[in-house]
């Protein structure tokens, strides 16, 4: 049994998969299993990496079905690492990433799911202003160690950037059953499941960011995706029956309203412009801050930028239950 299992979906990626088989096959920690799943490529992958075929430790399959999340289950169903970990066919590990990993697991129960820092880089252009800003969050979370508390605003660890005990992913449903985008469900999948995700300081994975990544260019990955599975996901673990108030009319704001409405939730919809909607939004009056009295149990969804503490303020809220997710 190798210690580690790595599973890579890959398609279309001859252009970056030698420099990913490169990284992985410079780590320090030598016991893993790389299992790749061809999810029905139209370029030569599997030409590009014949040479390392003949490591008995690298693997070529195809995919069972179609799509990411059914490669990822025809790599799992074969895999036998005391640890799993994903990675993807663009990317690149530290070269001590698969020890730190798993060293820090051999000392953890089998509820942990170890994570580190990421960091961009792109060989075709300058990394913009954005991505570094969401490579600096997803790192305050390894900071803070604290990868829940911000679910609802973000994934808050990198699709490549983990690893967990194998026969754990198992008990949870592995990947079956996902939906898209598929490593934002499986975080929640584990918020679920009460499994415990620990950050070290130091930064193990590489993402490599151009043109052709499938989470620029596919709909699974657009925003309307995530907001589909955040808000239900939301609705699903973390709302109780509170009123809920939704803050902004945004982009974001109407993205939620309208899951909302489609799931039959009521809900109050609030902005500090109000008075450019008398008619209100998808048949919803849109309300002030001013207009709210407190309740007792409250729900609050915010699509804007105003952090927990001012909206609070801002409605005037005191004393009463109130729970707070950033969109």
């Amino acid at each position: 049994m190798p210690k580690v299992s790595i599973l890579t979906p890959f398609k279309n990626a001859e252009k970056y998969i030698l420099a990913t088989a490169e990284s992985i096959l410079k780590q320090t920690e030598t016991d893993w299993e790389w299992i790749l799943v061809n999810d029905h490529s139209e370029q030569n992958e599997e030409e590009i990496l014949s040479d390392l075929l003949s490591d008995n430790r690298i693997q070529v399959l195809k995919n069972k079905g179609k799509g990411i999340i059914d490669a990822l289950n025809t790599a799992f169903e074969q895999a036998t690492g005391k640890y799993c970990t994903r990675m993807d066919a663009d990317d690149l590990m530290s070269e001590n990433k698969l020890k730190h990993f798993s060293d820090f697991l051999d000392k953890c129960t089998s509820t942990t799911i170890v994570t580190g820092k990421v960091r961009y880089f792109s060989e075709e252009y300058e990394v913009s202003e954005a991505f570094r800003k969401y490579e600096s969050w997803l790192n305050s979370q390894v900071e803070k160690n604290d990868f829940y508390s911000e679910i609802y605003r973000e994934c808050t660890l990198a699709s490549g950037n983990w690893m967990m005990y194998t026969e754990t992913l198992h008990s949870i449903g592995g990947f079956k059953d996902l939906k898209y985008p598929e490593d934002y469900n499986l975080l929640f999948r584990w918020y679920e499941n009460n499994l415990l995700i620990k950050g070290i300081d130091e930064v193990t994975h590489l993402w490599r960011e151009h043109s052709e990544r499938t989470s620029r260019t596919h709909t699974h990955y657009a925003q309307e995706a995530f907001f589909e599975l955040k808000v239900n996901r939301l609705l699903d673990l973390d709302w109780k029956g509170e009123q809920i108030l939704l803050n902004g009319t945004g982009q974001k704001g109407r993205l939620t309203a309208k899951i909302l409405i489609e799931q039959s939730v009521s809900f109050r919809w609030f902005s500090h412009e109000a008075e450019k909607f008398p008619n209100g939004i998808y048949g919803i009056n849109i309300e002030s801050p001013s207009d709210f009295k407190s309740e007792e149990n409250i729900l609050f969804l915010n699509s804007t930028l105003i952090p927990g503490e001012d909206l609070y303020k801002l409605y005037g809220i005191v004393g009463t239950r109130k729970i707070a997710f950033q969109l």
